[in-house]
């Protein structure tokens, strides 16, 4: 396989393994409020136990500070991304939350073209739109006789707005920088950030219920440091358009779990929109796809 196929390949498959981890952060984030944590404790532990995790795993050389200084300044922008997640995951069913969340696909592509990050191809746009259509269509099955808080959808849709920012921005400013470099700087503001708030608010105790640490700790651990050090990893390969298309994967993974474990119904329109999302992936790397397979069955 050349090198720059088996790069390629090499950032599919991180891309894939991190929505997987991002996929259970609903989950994991519905037992803590069960439990009783609230939003901003439960960001602030996320963050302090991540970036004790990430200090202990990168003990390599600083970036100079002007590096570092805008590597903070990318923080301080997916911050809020993470405080309007938890806040819509608070207010909305976690399959809800996730749908929404994922109309950033298509935001990225504008974005990344609007900023001359990548050109916008029609397949990007193509596989994009589909990817959102997906998520609407899903969304549209769900049972809404009860009605949605508009608090939830409003915080659902700032969520997707931010991180579409912040994909874009790490990709032109973050260029170079190793992934758990980034990660750790990240998670150094976030950290900050969210204890502020916490503390400025309700306070950083969460319950001695043992779901509460558990769950926490799970989305430190599964959810911020091995999900974002991948997904930087493997966006750093692909670009941030084709890597934003992959991770709606994290969709199917959410809505499955939510059904599985939280009793959340899908409908056949729920599951059709599932495949739209599937397909759109499987259009915008079909490409690359083909690469590696032809690759592989060469001789060496």
């Amino acid at each position: 396989m050349a090198p720059a196929q088996a790069s390629e390949a090499r950032g599919l498959v991180l891309i894939a393994i991190s929505t997987i981890a991002y996929g259970v952060q609903p989950i994991f984030g519905k037992v803590a409020y069960a439990a009783g944590v609230e939003p901003l404790p439960l960001l602030a532990w996320r963050y302090l136990i991540a970036l004790v995790c990430l200090e202990l795993l990168e003990r390599g050389r600083r970036p100079p500070l002007r590096v570092r200084m805008r590597l903070w300044g990318l923080g301080s922008v997916f911050v809020f991304n993470s405080i309007a997640y938890f806040m819509a995951l608070d207010a909305l069913p976690a399959s809800v939350t996730a749908l929404v969340l994922f109309s950033y696909p298509v935001i990225v592509a504008v974005l990344a073209a609007l900023t001359g990050v990548e050109r916008l191809t029609g397949r990007a746009l193509l596989a994009a739109l589909a990817a959102f259509a997906g998520c609407a269509l899903t969304a549209g099955g769900l049972r809404l006789d009860s009605g949605l808080p508009a608090r939830g959808i409003a915080w659902a849709l700032a969520a997707a707005v931010v991180y579409a920012g912040f994909v874009v921005l790490s990709s032109r400013f973050g260029g170079g920088v190793p992934a758990r470099m980034l990660a750790l700087h990240l998670v150094q503001v976030a950290a900050v950030l969210c204890a502020v708030f916490a503390l400025l608010g309700p306070g950083l105790s969460l319950p001695r219920d043992p779901r509460a640490w558990l769950s926490v700790a799970a989305i430190a651990v599964v959810s911020t440091v091995v999900s974002m050090t991948l997904f930087l990893a493997g966006m750093a390969l692909v670009g941030p358009s084709r890597a934003s298309v992959l991770s709606s994967l994290e969709v199917l993974v959410t809505l499955v779990l939510a059904f599985l474990l939280l009793g959340e119904r899908l409908s056949p329109q729920q599951w059709a929109g599932a495949a739209l999302i599937l397909g759109a992936v499987a259009f915008q790397n079909a490409a690359a796809l083909r690469r590696v397979l032809r690759s592989r069955s060469q001789p060496a």
